[in-house]
């Protein structure tokens, strides 16, 4: 865990037309100074590295300097310095400490001089480095294997969600392109649970989605106990909730994505469903009551729910298509659980045949019986593709049964695996022409006259790629359906691909081609920064994966009161232990074993009861021994 002030280590040091000395005395406490001074037109540089990527405020101390300027260009890779800071040189003896963070592995520091024509200037620096900002979390989950691999995995993907974590009020990159009364929403918006909340990334966007929310939070439940930081996430878009019920997508930018209003309500009961914090779901309810009031009187005969824009949003899926059916159908079910507490048996009764309802509807609208797959909308000209989300959607969820799960499952390993995780979809469009009657494209570049080459680079991020957020998806739904080797060879080639480069932290998107960090923006027509995210939480979630499924501790009844302990282990993952923080305490599970029997040692808070399921290939024909008792059935 990192905390406190942060140094860097030397890379590299130039000394350009002047003099760089004695540079390594800086990035330690020590009283000594680096010696950095020019005279001519090329300043001295010098190239530092903080190892890992990390978030946190800059800071500096001058020993003595000439009152003239230091330059700090930083940025995630080495070859990705993309940002710059201009910053006064401090008095001297004055520990100065920049009032917003930046996000950074690497850092290049040079000096200028204020002068209008080129002239001397000259630091010498004591110390430099930044003040972690990101949550200050305290690891109380955990997850080991003997193959270390497993730990640095999992403690990366709760490390990336933990620079995620970040104060309200520095969100947004784009601040100063915001309207102004939400530059003033962010600025002066707090709340009661925690300054911090959950930004998608923390260099791009720094922004709160509910999309991301889903999936950082169970991060968070399972790796920290943080429940407060969830909490100010959910409730900063209960404080944007128009009258209507709406609810934006992002909570800076405002953007509107109707299937995240849905993610709401799903991040609701699990929050819930993890902490049985009844008071914080009764301060939600009429917010969630509002929204549902707003999505069922826009629902179709087929329970279908119209939808501008998806995750993937380069690419048009405007109208009733599969993947947000399947989110809408997730959604149901935990609005009903939401009303089971409540006490709302009318309404639970309700929801439950109006999923029922619409996964009838979406089968028979969608299920391509010939491929064994879901369908979908997608508003291009000679575009028969089938995309990876709402197959994994329909399987995590429930909504395809065994059969076609297996057959969902064999399609995307056969059509989409890459050696570096599996792909949005099951072959590259080449041409991106777009239907009758699309406006997706003038919505995104209003007034622009785009060529067909302008618009398959504005899609080019989607378009058979890589995203670590929807291989969880795919994950979770292997292991659910008893598919270890599988899921656990997704996870290498996705998250391993990551580990093995820089800068520490897992990547929004994954080059399909090469395995790298693409270093090319999402959006060309961008003015800002729209480079790949190096640290998205959402790829984090594999942490909550591993503990859920390949540990399988998961709850069953708000609090974790109820718990299933139902582990999946495969080929390199037979031996494995960790740590779930629960309301009441701890739960710790480990597992090790022999061809013959498996042993698992479980400790849990007497508030919770356990349920086992036991019923994978891995355990057929082995005795299981649980604390040392023969496990019965």
């Amino acid at each position: 865990m990192k905390t406190g002030f942060i140094f860097p280590s030397l890379v590299s040091a130039d000394a350009g037309d002047g003099e760089a000395l004695n540079v390594s005395s800086m990035l330690d406490k020590g009283e000594s100074s680096a010696y950095l001074s020019v005279g001519g037109s090329r300043a001295p540089s010098v190239l530092l590295d903080f190892g890992i990527k990390t978030t946190g405020y800059f800071f500096v101390e001058l020993e003595e300097s000439s009152g003239d300027e230091l330059v700090i260009q930083y940025g995630p890779l080495r070859d990705a310095l993309i940002k710059t800071l201009i910053v006064p040189m401090p008095a001297d003896g004055v520990l100065w400490v920049d009032e917003e963070y930046i996000a950074l592995r690497y850092m290049k520091l040079s000096i200028r001089s204020k002068a209008v024509l080129p002239s001397p200037c000259q630091a010498s620096i004591r110390r430099i480095g930044v003040k972690f900002s990101a949550y200050p979390c305290v690891y109380r989950g955990s997850f080991r294997a003997a193959d270390p691999f497993w730990e640095k995995l999992w403690r990366t993907g709760a490390y990336t969600t933990q620079l995620c974590l970040q104060r309200s009020r520095f969100a947004s990159t784009f601040r100063n392109e915001l309207p102004e009364p939400h530059r003033t929403f962010v600025n002066e918006w707090r709340s009661p649970y925690s300054d911090h909340v959950i930004f998608d990334g923390p260099r791009r966007d720094r922004e709160a989605w509910i999309g991301d929310i889903r999936t950082e939070a169970l991060n968070i439940y399972y790796a920290f106990g943080a429940n407060e930081t969830v909490k100010s996430s959910l409730h900063l878009f209960h404080a944007l909730q128009e009258s209507s019920g709406l609810i934006p997508g992002s909570a800076a930018s405002r953007q509107a994505f109707t299937e995240y209003n849905l993610w709401w309500i799903i991040s609701i009961w699990e929050h819930y469903l993890f902490t049985e914090d009844r008071a914080f779901l009764d301060k939600m309810y009429e917010g969630y009551r509002s929204l549902m009031d707003w999505i069922e009187f826009r629902l179709d005969s087929r329970g279908f729910l119209y939808n501008d824009k998806t995750w993937m949003w380069t690419f048009p899926r405007e109208g009733y298509g599969s993947a947000t059916q399947c989110v809408l159908y997730r959604a149901l079910q935990c609005a009903a659980r939401i009303e089971e507490e409540a006490g709302e048996r009318e309404r639970v009764e309700a929801l439950e045949r109006l999923a029922a309802h619409l996964r009838r509807q979406l089968i028979d609208t969608y299920w391509d019986e010939d491929k064994g797959v879901f369908r979908d909308v997608l508003n291009l000209e000679d575009a028969d593709v089938v995309l990876s989300d709402v197959n994994c959607y329909a399987v995590v969820f429930g909504l395809a049964d065994r059969e076609m799960s297996e057959r969902i499952l064999s399609y995307l390993k056969a059509e989409m695996w890459t050696p570096y995780g599996s792909a949005t979809l099951d072959r590259k469009l080449e041409r991106a022409v777009p239907a009758v009657g699309c406006t997706h494209f003038q919505t995104y570049l209003p007034g622009m006259s785009l060529t067909d080459e302008q618009t398959m680079s504005f899609m080019w991020p989607h378009n058979k790629q890589i995203w670590p957020f929807m291989n969880g998806y795919e994950v979770e739904a292997r292991f659910l359906a008893d598919q270890v080797y599988e899921a656990l060879e997704l996870t290498r080639r996705c998250w391993g691909t990551m580990l093995a480069q820089e800068p520490g932290t897992y990547w929004e998107m994954i080059d399909a081609e090469n395995g790298e960090f693409p270093l090319r923006s999402f959006f060309e027509f961008s003015k800002g920064d729209a480079l790949n995210s190096a640290c998205h939480g959402w790829s984090g979630w594999i942490s909550a994966i591993l503990q859920g499924y390949a540990l399988g501790v998961r709850p069953l009844r708000p609090g974790f009161r109820e718990t299933l302990i139902a582990p999946r282990l495969g080929a390199g993952l037979t031996e494995i232990e960790g740590a779930i923080p629960t309301p009441h305490g701890p739960i710790s599970v480990k597992i090790d074993g022999d061809e013959r029997q498996v042993r698992l040692k479980v400790g849990h808070p007497e508030a919770v009861s356990v349920v086992y399921d036991f019923n994978s290939r891995f355990f057929e024909g082995k005795r299981i021994l649980i604390n040392g008792e023969a496990w019965r059935p």
